[in-house]
């Protein structure tokens, strides 16, 4: 069967869907923030519910399980109705989530909507992904990609610093009060881009019908998606297990306290907002050949972080170019992955998100042993095999599958 989106709209004809983009752009710095916001009102919400700061933290656990689940659960619905209508529903999700946070008296009611929201991020963020393939012309589509993958590091520089803030002057409710209005402001917007659209009585694949772990193994295998999703791990890997202790391992080399160690990440985190216009030269270069590059020259970056730490402005610097290439390296995946399959696109991009998710827990806790028994520069070598190993993958890639391929189903 040919897919009845295989006509995607081309530079010339298709109409920006401005209130949508807007939307999902919106929508991942929500969720970013409200993920990430937590870990700095933890010793408030300890205070507040009578517990412990460890029990509290068990919040990002739930958080996370639930993400691991709601991207499974609702990717069909995206795929076969609707990816508007997945949207609304992880919105909505979203607001209710963070309401139960807001109001709750309890810390069970907080984790109640904790796992709201985790199931509203995955649903919204892979959906998020999966509708800019569908609406966006491969040709332009790694700028728009790359703003909403930028989201992600303003939720990182503004959302979370902001959050922190409000929760320190007023009470921890507002930080997430606050974040209800964002998610007001999102719904609003993806309901007046629905209005006279009939997308929610619109089927969109009627042979669907097969078994949900069966639709996912074969969206797994359709060309090239295997390729990419071992890109995305081999990636996700190395990023995770470098980041989650160079805080660490910059306080103990430098000599300097949290606040400052903070500071010093900003660079990286400048560095991720810059997608948007390396995702516009990537589109003119050639995303699957970009691929390659990003992933050769991040393997450099894990492996020499460690050797330059003394030399402050060229560290900075390439905590800057880290930022830079990992925010185009992301945003060149869920990009070009969202080119694979449209009948199958947003199944595809679940396991994208799935697989990111998995990276986190295991690059943490596969590196954290390396790091306390032989020291952060075994950890880069590490993180650097693991990053060439996803840049041999990913010229395979580029020879089976290049960017004059169209989209199939």
């Amino acid at each position: 069967m040919v897919s009845n989106e295989s006509n995607l709209p081309n530079n010339k004809d298709f109409k920006f869907p401005i209130l949508t983009i807007t939307a999902l752009v919106l929508g991942i710095f929500a969720a970013g923030s409200e993920e990430l916001v937590i870990s700095p009102l933890l010793l408030d919400l300890a205070d507040s519910f009578n517990s412990t700061v460890d029990i509290v933290g068990l919040s990002v656990s739930i958080y996370g399980i639930a993400v691991i689940i709601g991207a499974p659960l609702f990717a069909p619905i995206s795929d076969k109705i609707s990816y508007r209508l997945s949207l609304l529903i992880g919105i909505l999700l979203f607001l209710v989530g963070t309401i139960l946070c807001t109001l709750a008296g309890n810390i069970e009611l907080f984790f109640l909507g904790r796992a709201i929201s985790g199931l509203a991020a995955g649903t919204f963020i892979p959906t998020a992904y999966a509708f800019v393939g569908e609406q966006i012309p491969y040709e332009s589509r790694g700028k728009v990609m790359g703003a909403i993958v930028s989201s992600w590091s303003l939720s990182l520089i503004l959302g979370v610093p902001l959050g922190s803030f409000i929760g320190g002057i007023f009470h921890w409710r507002w930080s997430f009060a606050v974040l209800i209005l964002l998610g007001i402001t999102v719904a609003m917007l993806i309901l007046m881009d629905l209005k006279g659209k009939h997308e929610i009585n619109k089927i969109k694949y009627k042979d669907t019908e097969e078994p949900l772990v069966r639709s996912f193994i074969n969206a797994l295998f359709k060309p090239n998606v295997f390729l990419i999703i071992v890109v995305t791990l081999c990636n996700m890997l190395g990023f995770y297990g470098m980041y989650t202790y160079l805080g660490s391992y910059i306080r103990s080399t430098l000599s300097l306290g949290d606040s400052i160690t903070g500071a010093i990440l900003i660079f990286y985190g400048i560095g991720f907002a810059t997608s948007y216009f390396s995702g516009k030269y990537a589109d003119k270069i050639g995303k699957s050949f970009s691929l390659i590059f990003t992933m050769a020259l991040l393997t450099i970056i894990l492996w020499i972080i460690p050797h330059l730490s003394n030399f402050y402005w060229l560290f900075f610097l390439l905590l800057f170019l880290w930022g830079g290439m990992q925010s185009l390296t992301v945003t060149l995946l869920s990009t070009i992955l969202s080119n694979c399959s449209n009948k199958y696109r947003g199944r595809i991009l679940a396991i994208y998100s799935l697989t990111s998710n998995l990276a986190v827990t295991l690059g943490s806790a596969l590196m954290g042993p390396i790091y306390v028994n032989f020291g952060y520069k075994i950890v880069s070598i590490a993180c650097a095999t693991i990053s060439f190993l996803g840049f041999l993958i990913s010229i395979k890639a580029y020879y089976n599958q290049t960017d004059k391929q169209q989209s199939i189903e």
